[in-house]
């Protein structure tokens, strides 16, 4: 009799089991659909910009020796105040001057088996020049000006000419986007050949990288040193222009 009586929970028991299974299965199936890996298009773009410069600086200093210090500063002192006037007197648009500093140091005489002799002093007074947001057709006259009034108004050392754009940002973004649609157009052509569809972005990865203008500063190094007519003619000077660049990976869902 017991045995009859237990014969209905055993089936009941073994279909709640099988039911259980049967869940189970279905859950593992459905985890397993949700996460599966993204189908993806792997692609990387190139970018190029060419710009011209809008801005430039140069460095002017005016060096002056006397035996009395006093008198190489007041020599020094006449000399920057005459290349400051003739910069300014050039009427170049956004040129500004900011002093980079005054240096005073004892000349000194080396003899043999003796201690040095301090002889003379020397003073040495810089000047950074700069323009911005010039017309780039203009900038190598503007540079050419600056330099040759300098040196004709007393400075003896001329150097660290840059040229620059004042405001890279436009390039640099310009460079991107032409990286990404090209990132696009290949992604389209692989997309195209394996029959399949693009349906957006999945991740992008870039950056833009700046180039540098050419610097004519050894055109200028010689020209201090000369005298003569051809020290008073002005130095021809070529802005160039510089390569913006970017590469980019871009991820695309198909």
């Amino acid at each position: 009799m017991r045995t009859g009586l237990n014969q209905p929970s055993r089936v009941v028991s073994a279909l709640a089991l099988s039911v259980a299974l049967a869940l189970s299965v279905i859950g593992t199936a459905q985890a397993h659909e949700g996460h599966e890996p993204p189908r993806l298009i792997s692609t990387q773009g190139h970018g190029e910009v060419k710009v011209r410069p809008d801005s430039l600086s140069v460095n002017v200093r005016v060096e002056t020796k006397n035996e009395k210090l006093p008198m190489a500063r007041s020599e020094n002192n006449r000399k920057a105040q005459e290349i400051v006037a003739a910069l300014k007197a050039l009427n170049i648009p956004n040129l500004k001057l900011e002093t980079q500093g005054l240096n005073v140091y004892p000349v000194q005489e080396y003899q043999k088996d003796k201690l040095p002799k301090v002889v003379g002093y020397q003073v040495s007074n810089g000047l950074v020049v700069t323009v911005t947001g010039a017309a780039p057709e203009a900038l190598g006259e503007y540079g050419s000006r600056i330099v040759d009034a300098a040196l004709n108004s007393g400075a003896n050392n001329v150097d660290g000419l840059n040229f620059f754009l004042n405001d890279p940002t436009p390039a640099r973004n310009q460079a991107l986007s032409l990286a990404v649609k090209d990132a696009r157009r290949n992604a389209e052509v692989m997309a195209k050949a394996a029959d399949v569809t693009i349906a957006g972005v999945y991740s992008m990865e870039g950056n833009a990288q700046f180039g540098s203008f050419p610097r004519p500063v050894p055109m200028f190094a010689m020209k201090s040193r000369m005298g003569g007519a051809e020290a008073d003619s002005a130095p021809p000077v070529e802005t160039g222009e510089t390569t913006v660049t970017s590469d980019v990976t871009v991820r695309f869902k198909f």
